[in-house]
């Protein structure tokens, strides 16, 4: 008689946690509370064109890792991405910049006060095709390659190089920096072209002999990618020197760490709600140990590298 009237008990108990969770669940499945929470529920980010390739590699490596979280990625320009935050499009951007001072102040007047990570280095690339005799550019080269249509620009004969600049996309982050960073405000000359991707930038160089790309270098970082496997006979990257006096130094992890290329670029997440928040989630595995290994994997340099000590002993 106990037996049975503890069974019955036990069967009302699972009969009651059943109805729980189906008035707490909604069409998928997932509870109230678990919809945002740093590992579950959606989540939409716009980002940067020119970090593509890494962004849907971190994505990828957080869904399968949170299997109740599900991604949603937007590529666009920079100054798209932050509108998109400040419209409530999506809940975090990744971006080649922090926030303007007028940004800014456009959240705070929503009562928004965004919060980022640095997660990653990168940098502006020139790569030119395979075929050209181009070594190397200086930044002043690089300048008058931009700004004076590379007149005085010469092969090892003397003669004018002729060289065309191409950029990947209207409004990109890549000539945005060049614009503001390098070239100062300066306008581009005639001889620079706008197109409308990455890909299509790096398809360009590999058929014009004297265009020079300017793209992101995370779309060529990983040697083990597929653009780059597809590219790596067709197109070369340039090394640049900071003045006609240093060497050249390609975009690489190293350089970046001893800041001997010149053109470099941080990567930031930003997000604009709280911490116990998806988007807080996938900004700590970004900036954690999986997604900072995922980057220099991939040939980007982390923002934090664990510290390995390595204890030496010699025997007399």
């Amino acid at each position: 008689m106990i037996k049975q009237s503890l069974r019955f008990y036990f069967l009302l108990l699972l009969v009651a946690c059943g109805a729980l969770a189906t008035s707490c669940s909604d069409g998928a499945g997932i509870l109230e509370y678990e919809k945002n929470t740093p590992t579950s529920g959606d989540l939409k980010v716009y980002y940067d064109e020119g970090l593509e390739p890494h962004l849907k590699n971190q994505a990828y490596t957080f869904e399968v890792l949170y299997p109740r979280v599900h991604m949603s990625l937007k590529s666009s320009t920079e100054s798209e991405a932050v509108q998109a935050l400040y419209d409530d499009s999506c809940e975090a951007i990744v971006i080649s910049r922090l926030l303007s001072e007028k940004e800014t102040k456009a959240f705070a007047s929503k009562n928004y006060s965004p919060k980022y990570s640095r997660v990653a280095v990168s940098a502006v690339a020139l790569i030119v095709n395979s075929q050209n005799p181009l070594k190397g550019l200086s930044v002043n080269e690089v300048v008058d390659l931009l700004t004076n249509e590379g007149k005085n620009l010469k092969d090892s004969a003397g003669r004018s190089l002729n060289l065309q600049a191409v950029f990947d996309q209207n409004n990109s982050a890549v000539v945005h920096y060049m614009l503001d960073s390098v070239l100062k405000g300066s306008k581009l000359s005639p001889n620079c072209s706008i197109l409308r991707s990455s890909i299509e930038t790096i398809n360009y160089v590999a058929e014009n002999k004297n265009s020079v790309g300017l793209i992101n270098f995370a779309w060529l970082s990983d040697v083990d990618d597929s653009v780059y496997k597809a590219n790596k006979s067709k197109v070369r990257i340039l090394g640049v020197a900071q003045n006609e006096r240093s060497d050249y130094f390609l975009p690489d992890p190293s350089n970046f760490k001893l800041r001997t290329y010149p053109f470099i670029r941080n990567i930031y997440v930003i997000r604009k709600l709280g911490d116990f928040t998806l988007p807080k989630g996938f900004e700590s595995f970004v900036a954690g140990p999986k997604g900072q290994l995922t980057f220099l994997k991939q040939g980007l340099l982390p923002a934090r590298q664990t510290e390995r000590n390595i204890e030496v002993k010699t025997s007399n």
